[in-house]
């Protein structure tokens, strides 16, 4: 493989680039980027392979890029991503477009039986049978100059995927579950995954108690927040964490005095942070009623254990026969909403997994289906 072992800096050098990848009728991407200290992730390199070429390129020079984004918009090419989803919130976030057409080795995989989040490093082993090289795993890409050793370290990522792909798909394909694969990928196309509201921000937060005025407030705060730290490019907790947020939604302070005063309020926000968040405050309490966020109901139907266990087994049952992990094919959450008699907008009963197992969960809950032990085995006995 002709591998260029140097980030490509000059335009020429990455037009040339370009005009070999759009030859290929699919390409493997990888990106690696730095979040440690700010919102949105810096990009340092973009790594392409093709069946035959890999190269890594430098996007913090003075390179226009232009050629590198409309390649990854090219509907003609498939772009080749292992657990893509963080790769392809960068792309989106610089041409605003989610590249297409995708394929992602790690949905795949869970299609193959290796699990639900199987790792770049257990995918090359399994399918390549080779061990990856860490030592360069913790890397800071943001600095310059970065050695061969550790341009061919990124590059690699490429290389081993780009042999993978052919491998993974012609498993799909013999174990037909192409359209299975299509179903998850188009989920990760879709650009809601990666555009966040600030207004849903808070149901991230975690809480023992809560009322609705409190959650009201939260709400707006942790809006404010979300908002603020967009504009200001910071990680959420390096303004506010969490739990202040939630000190102050209790606290309610009315003063500045009141706020400096709440446990573990930073203290490098400014006078017009403190300002703003009494505001926020303000505007909360002009908020109806009607409109505050709802408490979760603590007196939803109790649900028998044995009734869930019974659920269980049959997910068991079906995570074996199809090689698929069980949380692949549904959660704890999704047998309850089963047997407190929920079917709409539950992906349990659409697509492949109503195939190997919603129609049985429902047959099992109507009396149409029970178990038997043959040879130490669970079986199923359709009745």
């Amino acid at each position: 493989m002709n591998i260029i072992n140097t980030p490509i800096t000059d335009q020429n050098t990455l037009n040339n680039f370009y005009q070999k990848c759009t030859k290929e009728k699919f390409l493997a991407i990888d990106t690696e980027f730095i979040r440690d200290s700010t919102y949105y992730p810096s990009l340092c390199l973009i790594q392409i392979a093709g069946m035959d070429f890999a190269g890594a390129i430098d996007p913090l020079t003075k390179l226009d890029m232009s050629p590198i984004w409309k390649l990854l918009l090219n509907k003609n090419i498939l772009k080749i991503f292992h657990a893509g989803r963080q790769d392809l919130e960068i792309f989106f976030e610089l041409i605003g477009e989610i590249p297409s057409p995708i394929y992602d080795t790690q949905i795949a995989a869970m299609f193959c039986g290796h699990g639900d989040q199987i790792g770049y490093e257990g995918l090359v082993n399994s399918f390549l049978g080779l061990s990856v090289n860490k030592e360069h795993q913790f890397t800071n890409w943001l600095q310059r100059p970065l050695s061969n050793d550790q341009i061919n370290y990124a590059i690699s990522d490429v290389t081993h995927l780009i042999k993978i792909f052919p491998l993974i798909n012609n498993v799909i394909k013999d174990n037909n579950r192409e359209e299975w694969v299509r179903d998850e990928l188009e989920h990760l196309s879709k650009k809601e995954l990666y555009q966040v509201n600030p207004d849903e921000v808070w149901k991230k937060i975690k809480l023992k108690n809560s009322n609705p005025k409190m959650l009201n407030l939260l709400k707006n705060l942790a809006s404010w927040r979300e908002r603020q730290c967009k504009k200001r490019n910071l990680p959420r907790n390096r303004l506010i964490r969490d739990d202040v947020l939630i000190n102050i939604s209790f606290s309610k302070p009315k003063t500045i005095s009141e706020l400096k005063k709440i446990r573990a309020i930073p203290r490098n926000l400014s006078n017009d942070d403190f300002y703003q968040i009494l505001d926020v405050i303000e505007e909360s309490h002009k908020t109806k009623r009607e409109e505050w966020p709802l408490v979760s109901n603590s007196t939803s139907p109790k649900i028998s254990k044995g009734s869930l266990e019974l659920l269980k087994l049959l997910l068991k049952y079906c995570s074996e026969e199809s090689g698929l992990a069980e949380k692949v094919i549904a959660n704890t959450e999704d047998l309850k909403s089963i047997l407190v008699g929920q079917k709409q907008n539950m992906k349990i009963f659409t697509g492949w997994r109503n195939e190997i197992f919603g129609k049985l969960a429902l047959s099992l809950l109507n009396g149409k289906l029970a178990f038997k032990i043959d040879k130490g085995k669970i079986k199923k006995i359709d009745i």
